[in-house]
């Protein structure tokens, strides 16, 4: 072993990078690790999980994963981690547990030579191993994890299908969490919002570790997060039903999510033990209410139709699936940056990548990575798909900006439909607040059997032209034959863009074959939106291009890195909520500006808008804009504008939708 290692674990744990209050201290594990790798599974027979032995060991920094390092970019196999920490004599008498944040793909945890817990199957949720009972106090421990990402006919992604990374690996954030006793699992927030009276109510569900707790004391407090402005306080005695303690709160007024004003609240829960406080939680919240009336989407009261854009994460080859925060920062901002409103993920995401979409303001769809096969699911894979379900609502329940829980992905249609009822409903008793789901491509072959018309919103996976059809013309087509599929009801075009080198004409191709079919989308007035695909170059295991890390599929607006093609600029246009229709120079220092605000694709009320201009002096001058609805045009006059008549059109967080 490294001697340098001990002390920098020490350093680590010594120091709480978040630590709610004295009653929850979480600790960083990330960082140094010891990783090997086991081509030939002999760390078994040899007790790796006593210790890794030292020749065949190397430090790693957590996340992490080997499948962007030289030598084992292409391995799918079994590895090994190993980290030392210390227990404090303190924690004795309290729930000393590790959270994983997610870890690809199958994860087997040793405390100390002895297993602790495991995660199969599924590489994309959270898990928790309890550690309490495995641990040496006042000494130092081992934690030992064998990891595999061995492709898999138990587990979701299901063996080679999926069209993705297959970075394996500790690819998130690891804790440790010391909690009294009692300690809470989760806190539920489910938000109500009246759109007569602009009035609020929080249901909360909350859940406890333990089980046989008949009656707790919990302490909240409501705040809006922006302003730390106490909204509500108060304790309450509950007892459990159905191991869940629940209560509901009303507010006044309150102010809604929205893409454009994410407003966010928050709630502080602590839980009484015999004594003192033993546990407390913090969950941020928003209200909103998305609704589907016949064939139209309303968000907040106000019909909406909604441009979108996928990100496939883990596609920087810097990175991989251990993408750091500040990426993913980056990434939601460029997705703001393009007017994006609403997107969808293949599989589940980091909890951190959602809280920038609650916080920037864009709607998600968060996926199974069930991808076009098995056709049929076997009961282990039905109860696969049961835990990926659960453990993921679990964890993101709380997230305003997910509007649906997706099952499937052009899974293709020999699927029996009871499967695909059972999931709906199964997902439906966990989260009964919003959308469920099913991702189509083929729902003009399908018809009223397709099986994305089992869920709330049919949906359709547009490559006309491509993928499917001899023809882009053929687009009319076949939306008159899936109107008639499924009546008066709305259709989510879930995916569409150019691959290459699958199909060839490059940038220019792309740009082409996006303004042809967004245009068509735009006419046909059931259709509420529709998610490009996609905004990067990505890394997949599939892909026809590339070797090693670099293996990708030439489908984005960016490239791995996110470095923009010209058919950004053009994405952004099509997707801004507003177009500049007139500019006239009423002299040397003064133009007058007509906008309209757009009534297709997107359509949607602007509130809080601006106008940015600086003038010949370099002073900056801000006209904020009255409330405008789809269809309506706007003018004014630009006092001592620049010489460039240059001005802006602003979102109310910043962001610019357009400039001349």
């Amino acid at each position: 072993m490294n001697p340098k290692f001990p002390k920098l674990v020490l350093m680590l744990l010594c120091i709480s990078l978040y630590a709610q209050s004295q009653n929850r201290q979480v600790l960083s594990l990330n960082g140094v690790w010891k990783f090997a790798v086991d081509s030939t599974n002999r760390g078994i027979q040899e007790n790796w999980q006593n210790g890794i032995p030292f020749q065949s060991s190397y430090e790693v920094r957590v996340p992490h994963t080997w499948n962007i390092e030289p030598g084992t970019e292409d391995y799918a196999g079994l590895v090994w981690y190993q980290k030392e920490i210390r227990i404090q004599d303190d924690w004795k008498n309290k729930n000393i547990r590790l959270k994983f944040d997610g870890v690809y793909r199958d994860a087997v945890v040793y405390i100390n030579g002895k297993k602790a817990g495991e995660n199969l199957n599924s590489g994309y949720t959270p898990f928790f191993v309890d550690i309490t009972d495995l641990v040496n106090f006042n000494g130092n421990n081992s934690i030992v994890l064998s990891v595999s990402n061995q492709f898999s006919d138990k587990a979701f992604p299901y063996m080679k299908s999926f069209d993705w990374i297959n970075d394996g690996g500790i690819t998130r954030p690891v804790s440790l969490e010391i909690i009294g006793k009692p300690s809470i699992r989760y806190v539920h927030v489910t938000p109500q919002f009246s759109l007569h009276d602009s009035s609020g109510v929080a249901k909360v569900s909350i859940k406890l570790w333990e089980k046989d707790i008949k009656k707790a004391k919990f302490n909240f407090v409501f705040k809006e997060k922006k302003s730390g402005r106490v909204m509500q306080s108060g304790s309450v005695e509950l007892k459990p039903i159905d191991g869940v303690f629940a209560t509901s709160f009303n507010f006044g007024k309150i102010n809604p999510w929205h893409f454009d004003s994410p407003n966010l609240y928050v709630l502080e829960t602590s839980v009484n033990g015999k004594t003192i406080v033993s546990d407390n939680d913090t969950s941020v919240f928003g209200f909103k209410k998305l609704e589907i009336r016949g064939e139209e989407l309303f968000l907040n009261g106000a019909k909406v139709r909604l441009p979108g854009l996928e990100y496939m994460p883990g596609s920087n080859p810097n990175y991989g699936a251990a993408e750091p925060h500040s990426y993913m920062d980056s990434v939601v901002r460029a997705m703001k940056d393009l007017n994006i409103c609403i997107t969808r993920f293949h599989w589940q995401q980091d909890d951190y990548l959602l809280k920038l979409m609650d916080e920037y303001g864009i709607l998600v769809q968060e996926e199974m990575p069930w991808w076009q096969s098995p056709g049929n699911l076997s009961p282990e894979l039905v109860n696969t798909a049961h835990k990926q379900l659960s453990d993921n609502i679990e964890a993101h329940y709380n997230h305003p900006s997910i509007f649906s829980w997706g099952l499937s992905n052009e899974v293709y249609g020999n699927t029996d439909k009871d499967i695909y009822i059972n999931l709906r409903d199964f997902v439906k008793n966990l989260d009964s607040t919003r959308f469920v789901t099913v991702v189509s491509n083929e729902i003009w072959n399908r018809k009223e059997n397709d099986e994305s018309l089992i869920c709330d919103i049919p949906t359709w996976n547009e490559y006309m032209g491509t993928w499917h059809g001899k023809d882009r013309n053929e687009i009319p087509e076949k939306f008159s034959i899936i109107k008639k599929a499924i009546g008066n009801r709305p259709l989510l075009i879930t995916e569409h863009g150019l691959c290459e080198p699958a199909f060839t004409g490059g940038d220019t191709r792309r740009i082409d074959e996006m303004i042809f079919h967004i245009k068509e989308w735009q006419k046909q007035p059931f259709v509420i939106g529709y998610i490009y695909f996609c905004l990067n170059d990505y890394r997949t295991h599939v892909g026809e291009e590339g070797f090693g890390k670099f293996k990708i599929r030439r489908h984005g607006i960016t490239d791995m890195y996110l470095v923009p093609k010209p058919s950004y600029s053009v994405l952004k246009q099509l997707a801004s909520p507003v177009e500049i229709s007139n500019v006239e120079r009423l002299d040397n220092s003064t133009a007058k500006i007509q906008i309209r605000v757009k009534n297709d694709i997107p359509a949607y009320t602007l509130r809080l808008y601006k106008i940015q201009y600086y003038t010949l002096d370099n002073k900056l001058i801000e006209i904020a804009l009255p409330d405008l609805n789809p269809g309506d045009t706007y003018s004014t006059e630009l006092a001592r504008v620049n010489s460039n008549f240059a001005f802006k059109i602003i979102r109310p967080n910043g962001f610019c939708v357009t400039k001349y």
